[in-house]
């Protein structure tokens, strides 16, 4: 294995196995825009946007965020489902882990389509577009990324129980093969034994 997919194997296994890395991703991401807001007052998307489009923007966030549960759920399935060695090994070994990381996944959705439906509700109407509060803006925006790197994360761990349910496929075909074949039933075998 060549050294720079060792590394990005061993930041993509450190990142799938801390949580709090997912966190940490996305104060660096507001930091960084809080940075471009206050130098390039351009920079503030949902800032300089017209009430109207920030209320479409969060009623669309809150349907999409809330799709992110249900993919859960079918990665979720998908491990349930899945037979071999390979998988019985993962849900043995890992199962506290993967439980871990679904809860997150799911949290995180749900806060996420929690707040941008309060962010609907709490950015008043056109008349009064300049007095929305910063704060729901910001809080709209760290959950949003925060949704977005769980995604990421679905994505990895989704990735990681197909392969290994086609790789446990895959081995159960195998050892089907591998078999003998079942003994051929002769209709005149009793004749001979008498």
């Amino acid at each position: 294995m060549k050294p720079l997919q060792r590394a990005r194997n061993g930041l993509h296994d450190f990142w799938i196995d801390h949580l709090w890395v997912d966190l940490a991703i996305v104060a660096t991401l507001l930091v960084v825009h809080g940075a471009l807001v206050m130098a390039f007052s351009s920079s503030d998307i949902l800032g300089n946007a017209l009430p109207a489009d920030r209320r479409a923007t969060y009623s669309a966030t809150a349907v999409v965020v809330s799709l992110l549960g249900s993919l859960s759920a079918i990665a979720i399935g998908q491990l349930g489902s899945a037979r071999g060695q390979r998988v019985a090994a993962l849900k043995a070994q890992a199962a506290e882990e993967l439980a871990q990381n679904w809860r997150s996944i799911f949290r995180v959705g749900m806060v996420a389509a929690v707040v941008s439906l309060a962010a609907l509700l709490l950015d008043p109407s056109v008349a009064t577009a300049n007095s929305v509060p910063v704060v729901i803006r910001w809080l709209f925006e760290a959950s949003v990324l925060l949704a977005l790197v769980k995604f990421l994360r679905l994505s990895a761990l989704f990735h990681e129980v197909l392969t290994l349910t086609a790789r446990s496929g895959a081995e159960a075909e195998q050892e089907q093969t591998s078999l003998a074949a079942p003994p051929l039933a002769k209709p005149d075998w009793a004749r001979r034994a008498s």
